[in-house]
């Protein structure tokens, strides 16, 4: 008789004649591999052995006889048995659902699921850990580590919380922008210096904000951002606080926008990163949705409020002095509010072997456990540091992805396409004291910004929402089927095609019309709801380049072979689009304060350019926006894999081959590894 084994398990045979030669699988072969049978009858009178383990795949009767009764063996296991993870975690067995991409869904998971993956190299698992509530069937994008100091593993609770007080400072970084474009004229009058000093305390500002910005992406990668936020939090603080009390001196004036400018840089350029730091992929559009409508309306809105708080005496200090009552809210917001969201997963994503645990198992259990207590609080406080980022040195290759970011191809790209329309916004708005001063109040100077507050705010909102209403569209209507839910070559070109047509109609049309007006070096007769209006297409225009430039970046991470390690992926993205904000915001500064010199006739502006200045400007800008938008729309639609590419070969990805191969986006699972 022969005794075989198949898959670990014992089978014996009847003495019938067998073949001699029919294979066999075994447990430590593929089912592709065989092995040839084995026959070694034990001696007649031999004593009986010992029970063999199943991987002998011998069985013997009482009578030291082989049985003849073949054993039923038990499914062969199809994957590694589960690992042992927190009580909040269960295993399933089904096929792996779909990724954060796809958000699919499938019905029957109600908690947070892990599934082991086998890689090809080596056999180790790896958890992939699923969403919660609607989200259960979703892979969390990118994987969490099993630490609970990582920001993808706060609760729900502290990631809004710190989301809130990143939003307190962005709302008050956008409102000390704006707050002298309906008062320029007023603070020139006050100081008895030309409108272009007047204006330079809106462009200087500007211009540092841009420096710092890319000096913050810089130094975050090496003390994470907390640290950065506490220093951006002193400086804006300074600045506002001494705005209140400088209505006789311009230096100190300019000193303390000097103090805010310093501070806006890191708030324009770590806030979205930290959003990608807290949320999953699954989670991020609606709070980088919040997060740009919040920057357009604090931006353009509060000069309408600007202009009645600045008729007073006090003058355009009263704007500081009620912005200085909001600190009381955001220092402790920051301060306690906002851990560091910074994170290193270069090592936190541990392979673990069959039969280990997590090393962060302990300390996980401990945290839940801590949370679950009224120590939570003083916990929570506890780890409140300043500094508190634990990555090691930076290398080079680090420190110098962000100034690549900035020269990449996409980013310049998105720069050019994008920068005469909102260095045309900064300009023209504010130029209003300027044009108006001498014929409207600051009040009516500042109503005149109603169009670009509402226009740019329904059209980011509309880009940001509208997306996601296509789906149910093209399901209840068919003739909605042809829309791409994907930003392509054709739609990318209708997207730049109509934000050049808004901007050209807003710049040329508020040219001619205001020109018009002109007499004698002063304003005699205008239309000011034309005027609002006409700002407001340019308004709309300009954030339709905003609404293309996320998914454009985002594309070209995704097409470029970086986006294997979905970590350094995520770190360009934000990098990019950082990068595009800081090039608009340094030649916006820069419009701002050469804008007014080619308007006036003056150098203290006291009167107008009789030789149509302004028309000629406007025409200019506009004719120069055509062209290069015309020129980038035929860049993206012939060579928009080619830019791709060399985005790789600039951020030194490696193997800028691999372009093009996932140009539709990240598909499936940055964790695949079989």
């Amino acid at each position: 008789m022969d005794n075989r084994d198949v898959l670990g398990r014992s089978m014996v045979l009847p003495p019938p004649p067998l073949p001699t030669k029919e294979p066999y699988r075994t447990s430590s072969a593929s089912p592709q591999e065989t092995t040839p049978p084995t026959s070694t009858p034990p001696a007649p009178n031999r004593p009986l052995p010992p029970t063999p383990s199943p991987k002998k795949g011998k069985t013997h009767s009482r009578s030291g006889s082989v049985s003849s009764t073949i054993s039923s063996p038990s499914p062969p296991p199809t994957q590694p048995p589960p690992l042992k993870l927190q009580p909040s975690l269960s295993t399933i067995s089904e096929t792996r659902p779909e990724t954060a991409s796809s958000l699919g869904k499938k019905a029957g998971h109600s908690r947070l699921h892990t599934q082991s993956s086998w890689t090809s190299l080596a056999s180790t698992t790896r958890a992939i850990k699923y969403g919660q509530g609607k989200h259960s069937g979703v892979e969390l994008s990118p994987q969490p580590s099993d630490d609970p100091e990582d920001p993808l593993n706060w609760h729900r609770w502290r990631k809004e919380i710190s989301f809130c007080a990143l939003l307190l400072m962005v709302a008050l970084t956008g409102v000390m922008k704006t707050a002298f474009i309906s008062v320029n004229a007023q603070a020139a009058d006050g100081y008895r210096v030309s409108y272009t000093a007047a204006a330079a305390l809106t462009g200087v500002p500007l211009i540092l904000s841009a420096f710092t910005g890319l000096a913050s992406l810089v130094t975050s990668k090496i003390c994470g951002k907390r640290p950065l936020y506490l220093i951006s939090l002193v400086l804006l603080f300074i600045g506002t606080v001494w705005n209140t009390s400088v209505r006789t001196s311009y230096s100190q004036c300019l000193a303390a926008r000097v103090f805010q400018g310093l501070g806006w840089g890191v708030i324009d350029t770590l806030v979205r990163s930290s959003i990608y730091d807290m949320f999953f992929e699954h989670e991020r559009n609606l709070r980088v949705s919040i997060y740009t409508i919040t920057v357009i309306t604090t931006t353009w809105g509060p000069p309408l409020l600007g202009g009645i708080t600045s008729r007073g005496q006090t003058g355009f200090e009263l704007q500081f002095t009620v912005l200085s009552c909001f600190f009381v809210l955001a220092v402790p917001a920051i301060a306690l509010g906002v851990p560091e969201t910074a994170y290193d997963r270069t090592d936190t994503q541990p392979r673990i072997g069959e039969g280990s645990e997590s090393p962060y198992k302990e300390s996980m259990c401990q945290g839940i456990q801590r949370d679950r207590i009224f120590n939570a609080i003083n916990d929570y406080i506890v780890k409140m540091k300043p500094y508190s980022y634990t990555r090691g040195a930076a290398d080079s290759v680090t420190l110098l992805e962000a100034p690549r970011a900035f020269i990449a191809p996409t980013t310049l790209i998105l720069f050019f396409t994008s920068f005469l329309p909102y260095s045309s916004l900064w300009a023209l708005s504010s130029s209003l004291s300027l044009l108006f001063h001498s014929v409207y109040t600051t009040t009516t100077i500042g109503v005149l910004m109603t169009g670009p507050w509402l226009l740019a705010t329904a059209t980011a909102t509309v880009s940001a929402f509208f997306p996601l209403f296509i789906p149910r569209l093209q399901s209840r209507f068919p003739a909605f089927s042809s829309i791409s839910t994907q930003f392509n070559n054709k739609v990318t070109a209708a997207v730049i095609t109509a934000g050049s047509i808004l901007a050209f109609i807003g710049i040329l049309t508020f040219g001619l019309h205001t020109n018009a007006g002109i007499d004698n070096g002063e304003i005699s007769s205008t239309n000011l709801p034309a005027i609002s209006f006409i700002l407001g297409l340019l308004a709309a225009g300009t954030y339709v380049f905003e609404a293309i430039s996320r998914p454009l970046i985002r594309l070209s991470t995704a097409s470029t072979s970086f986006s294997d390690n979905q970590t350094t992926a995520t770190r360009h993205e934000n990098d990019m689009a950082a990068g595009v904000a800081c090039w608009r915001t340094l030649f916006a500064g820069l419009l701002v304060i050469a804008v007014p010199s080619g308007i006036s006739r003056s150098s203290s502006g006291a009167a107008l350019s009789s030789g149509h200045g302004l028309r000629d400007m406007c025409i200019g800008f506009a004719v120069v926006q055509t062209v290069i938008a015309a020129i980038v729309a035929g860049v993206w639609w012939f060579y928009g894999e080619e830019v791709r590419k060399w985005d790789g070969r600039v951020m030194k990805s490696g193997d800028s081959g691999a372009a093009g191969k996932r140009s539709k986006g990240r598909e499936g699972s940055f964790f695949d590894t079989d």
